[in-house]
């Protein structure tokens, strides 16, 4: 966020080291808050709801801007009015939250549209939640003003602080849950309101008072839970829990035992043998009380769950004997139970979420039979993309059965569904660590008449044993498909990938097995090709197949890695595709995009521009010139278009959506904060040179980034975390620089402008954070950082000669 408020003209007290430090605490309180909320939005309503958290954030502040338009003369009683704010601030968030937990707002993903109540309700929360953005905003935008001639140094402290937040939040999540990590953000903004009153005694008392009470609640809130998230998603009352746990991936929640077994897709056979060994029931694990998996009741004998060989899931273990096998993302631990059953004789197991492991080893480590404990698994706690990549092992089978992301990270506000292991560079990776039987094998939902998924998990699949050297990857493929009696519209796909080619012998054990469990076989080497799949495997020209299909079905890559985005923007009102759970996220996700881009032109126009021309018209007030308004609006949007993009990037080469976050907000704001103090202190500096260089930067970080990143994957993950730091620091450390020299050199010449400054800048940055997701979905992370160069480009080129 780049922002600033109008240079007083009134006699302010001088700027001393606890402004510095409550702007501080102001700062990492709203970052902690915004990013607390985005893991909120993804369990108590759907994941792509997060993304307005960012809309709330920005917007706040520059409504804030709007109103210090018209009283500037607060600034004058900066020092006691920043104290009053922060406090305000601090009561703010508890407040405001325990508001949003009894707005009814539930969306319904089986509509096209919300109900106009629902529609309602989300204006509510948006309202209420915007109300602690909107007084932080205040509080830094105040300091801003009533001290503009030390902005680099304000503006330092503020991005120092919003770094460190970033930090704080994950610290948060992991020790106090969604709940409490709200709470403490309120407690740090009372820290905030104590430092600012600190120097007046009637104003300490109450800085005591605020701040002594909030962390009072956060402590009892920890011991006691008087404040509790409790969600369910497919309408009513959450089921009782048994275990949940909060941390900056998501939130794991297990449920009471379920007498009935767990199966994705199963044969009848298997329904059989399940009956007669007696159906060993299961805990639900969920993840954002929606993405499943289930905790396998095991005895550790495991001639009783060996009726989890005969899910679709599971039909590769009938191809392959006594496999070297590794699963990616276990779980609660079914499919490592299935390859054991199967004669495995050791299974890896790579988890990314460590609360999901907790919860298997810990409370419920008695009922899955000390399952993560055996000496024949192996579990660890990693992204698989980055563990394979260092692995020197090859595997007989390389598992991955129905892993997605709808479960969105702490970075879920930034990023939809971008997902490592469903990448054409992934896939070649698993090609290199198979053996030569090797199998990859993936399940994926299938929806007959517009199979997309399961076609984009056969193109990239392919595109990727391309990549690896091989000539004609079609005949190293097969797919086979099952039907529950239940849902006959909605199947399971599992999508075999060998290393070496299906030979004929091969596809006849594939057909006669497959006949025996009563799955149907839609592709294999050699045989018709009966529907889509099997037609696009066998086209001529597969990629002119992909162009006419009517949904996405290309490759999903390591730029574009947003495999399980299917639905274009035209697609959105299709009745057909919402009809499918399969694409209902797909369209969901892409409606929100839309919606944040409406809101932000409604809520912008209305509480941003009116208000400034109407200052303009009425009141006399200052107006800035087209070129000013250009300048700043391009930072908002130019800085969004990096911002985002890095962190897709980084979720992709971390493979952890917390590190991406941690350390691409951290390193992008700290750097950008040392940026903005370096500007501050050396005035004289040229900005044109400086703008000039920040667009190559971004050219580089565009073109030639990824072959850096492409070859250092496998490194360990420190060495990792230091390349992107490394990558991202002298980038973020020019980004720091154009806004605060701007701001100076505006103030010194219209200082009534700069809340129009502020005001653009904030409604560009949301309708920038919109885009930016858009166009990484659409265009690819290349091309929204290239867009990204040309909006610098674009500031460079309105401010010539060191003047607007």
């Amino acid at each position: 966020m780049q922002q600033s408020v109008p240079t007083s003209l009134f006699a302010v007290t001088p700027m001393h080291r606890r402004h510095l430090l409550g702007i501080f605490l102001a700062s990492m309180s709203t970052l902690v808050l915004e990013v607390t909320i985005t893991r909120v939005f993804s369990v108590t309503m759907w994941y792509h709801f997060a993304f307005l958290a960012v809309s709330m954030a920005l917007m706040g502040s520059a409504v804030a801007g709007v109103v210090l338009y018209f009283f500037p003369q607060l600034a004058s009683r900066a020092d006691r009015v920043l104290g009053i704010g922060a406090l305000a601030l601090a009561l703010s968030v508890p407040l405001t939250f325990i508001l949003y937990m009894q707005i009814p707002f539930q969306p319904d993903l089986n509509r096209t549209e919300l109900p106009a109540q629902q529609v309602l309700w989300l204006a509510l929360v948006y309202l209420d939640l915007t109300v602690p953005f909107f007084l932080s905003g205040a509080v830094i935008s105040l300091a801003l003003s009533a001290w503009s001639e030390q902005v680099g140094r304000l503006y330092w402290a503020d991005l120092t602080g919003a770094s460190l937040g970033c930090l704080a939040s994950i610290g948060a999540l992991e020790a106090l849950g969604g709940a409490g990590a709200v709470l403490t953000a309120g407690a740090i903004a009372g820290l905030a309101g104590l430092v600012l009153t600190w120097h007046s005694g009637r104003a300490r008392v109450g800085g005591i008072v605020v701040a002594l009470l909030l962390v009072a609640l956060v402590v009892g809130n920890a011991r006691f839970g008087w404040v509790t998230i409790s969600v369910s998603k497919t309408g009513g009352e959450e089921a009782p829990r048994a275990y949940e746990k909060w941390n900056a991936y998501s939130r794991v929640t297990v449920y009471e035992v379920n007498r009935n077994p767990f199966f994705w897709s199963v044969s009848d056979i298997g329904w059989q043998r399940t009956i007669q060994q007696g159906g060993l029931g299961h805990r639900l694990l969920l993840i954002d009380a929606a993405a499943g998996t289930p905790i396998q009741e095991f005895t550790g004998d495991l001639y009783w769950v060996s009726f989890l060989r005969y899910d679709l899931t599971s039909f590769v273990y009938h191809l392959v004997e006594k496999p070297e096998t590794l699963v990616i993302g276990p779980g609660g631990g079914r499919d490592v139970l299935a390859a054991l059953a199967s004669g495995a004789p050791h299974v890896t197991a790579v988890e990314v979420n460590p609360a999901v492991v907790a919860a298997v080893r810990g409370p419920f480590a008695e009922f899955a039979g000390h399952l993560y404990d055996r000496p024949d698994v192996t579990v660890v706690v990693e992204d698989a993309r980055g563990y394979i990549a260092r692995s020197p092992h090859r595997y007989d089978v390389i598992q991955a059965a129905l892993i997605d992301t709808w479960a969105a990270g702490a970075s879920g506000a930034f990023a939809l569904s971008e997902n490592s292991l469903y990448t054409v560079e992934a896939f070649r990776m698993y090609y290199e660590h198979l053996t030569e039987r090797g199998i990859l094998t993936v399940s994926r939902w299938y929806m007959p008449g517009r199979p997309a998924e399961t076609l984009r998990l056969v193109s990239t699949g392919m595109a990727g044993w391309a990549r690896a050297g091989v000539a004609e990857p079609q005949n190293h493929i097969a797919v086979i498909v099952h039907f529950v009696a239940s849902n006959p519209k909605e199947g399971l796909a599992t999508v075999l990938f060998k290393r070496t080619p299906f030979m004929p012998e091969e596809v006849a054990l594939i057909q006669d097995r497959a006949r025996e469990l009563g799955f149907t076989v839609l592709y294999a080497p050699g045989l018709p090709a009966t529907e889509e799949v099997g037609a696009f495997l066998t086209a001529d020209d597969p990629g002119a197949w992909i162009a006419r299909y009517p949904l996405d079905i290309t490759p999903a890559t390591d730029d574009r890695p947003f495999f399980f985005n299917l639905v274009r923007f035209g697609d959105l009102f299709s009745q057909a595709l919402r009809a499918s759970g399969v694409y209902q996220v797909s369209i969901e996700s892409a409606g929100i995009l839309l919606a944040v881009l409406g809101i932000t032109a409604v809520v912008g126009v209305l509480f941003v521009l009116v208000p400034l021309g109407w200052g303009v018209r009425r009141r006399g007030l200052a107006a800035p010139s087209a070129r000013m308004l250009t300048y700043f609006g391009a930072l908002g949007v130019g800085f969004m278009l990096v911002e985002i993009p890095i962190i897709q990037r980084l979720t992709v080469y971390l493979g952890r959506p917390v590190y991406s976050l941690a350390v691409g907000l951290f390193a992008l704001l700290l750097f950008s904060g040392l940026g903005s103090l370096w500007a501050g202190r050396r005035r004289g500096q040229p900005l044109l040179p400086l703008l000039v260089g920040l667009v190559g930067l971004v050219v580089l970080n565009a073109l030639a980034v990824p072959w850096v990143l492409d070859r250092t994957v496998g490194w360990p993950l420190a060495a990792r975390l230091a390349m992107a730091v490394g990558m991202l620091a002298p980038l973020a450390f020019l980004m720091g620089i154009p806004f605060p020299t701007g701001i100076r050199l505006a103030g010194a010449r219209r200082p009534g402008v700069i809340p129009w400054l502020w005001g653009i800048n904030g409604v560009m940055s949301v309708m920038g954070s919109a885009l930016a997701v858009a166009f990484s979905i659409h265009l690819g992370i290349r091309a929204t950082l290239l867009i990204a160069a040309g909006c610098y480009a674009l500031a460079a080129g309105v401010f010539r000669r060191g003047e607007f």
